[in-house]
């Protein structure tokens, strides 16, 4: 009976989430996955021996192949207002991916295909009843809207947010300012959820 009742109980428990392991062969923090999609070396962390790691020149958006901090591969960002996800590209090879709050039903983000026009270290951002001074990480890409960072919620990857802009933590907007050019491609696609995220929706 106990025998009975053990089985009963590890048949009814959810299964178990694994990690996926990511190897990276020679700890320049980029994957081998990653590596082989852009053509670097997985036993070299410096493929272009100009003294940086491959892993940190991708973060900056430079071309790993290359020295003379060299930004000739395109750099993109994409970001899902359906699942409130953002993922950046360098050479159409996804290299970083990030949590979002997009704009408010009645304040949309807008969708399209659009330019980074100017990047602005800080920005305040005041409103009516709102007053964000010296948010950091700031891209603009339409007039008036931008990606950035936001310390007032944390909220990313759950819900809207904003009156139209694109909210990042700040840990990741850096990460995506230092990445990103006057220039760059953003694509923002999707329709606003009216609520949370389903979670499930979102694939990796």
């Amino acid at each position: 009976m106990r025998l009975f009742l053990l089985m009963t109980i590890l048949f009814c428990l959810p299964l178990p989430l694994y990690a996926v392991e990511i190897i990276d062969t020679d700890s320049d923090g980029l994957s081998d996955e990653i590596e082989i999609l852009l053509g670097t070396d997985t036993y070299n962390p410096d493929t272009d021996d100009d003294g940086y790691p491959d892993g940190l020149e991708v973060e900056n958006g430079y071309n790993p192949l290359k020295g003379q901090a060299d930004r000739s591969l395109s750099r993109h960002v994409e970001v899902d207002k359906n699942t409130q996800q953002m993922k950046w590209f360098l050479d159409n090879v996804q290299v970083g991916q990030a949590p979002v709050s997009t704009g408010l039903i009645g304040m949309d983000t807008p969708s399209g295909e659009f330019k980074i026009l100017r990047k602005r270290p800080t920005v305040n951002y005041v409103g009516r009843n709102y007053s964000y001074l010296n948010t950091k990480w700031n891209l603009e890409f339409k007039k008036s809207y931008y990606l950035h960072g936001a310390f007032w919620h944390n909220q990313f990857g759950i819900r809207p947010m904003s009156h139209g802009c694109i909210n990042i933590a700040y840990e990741n907007a850096e990460k995506l300012y230092k990445f990103m050019s006057v220039g760059d491609k953003v694509v923002i696609t999707g329709k606003t959820p009216s609520g949370k995220v389903n979670l499930a929706n979102i694939k990796e």
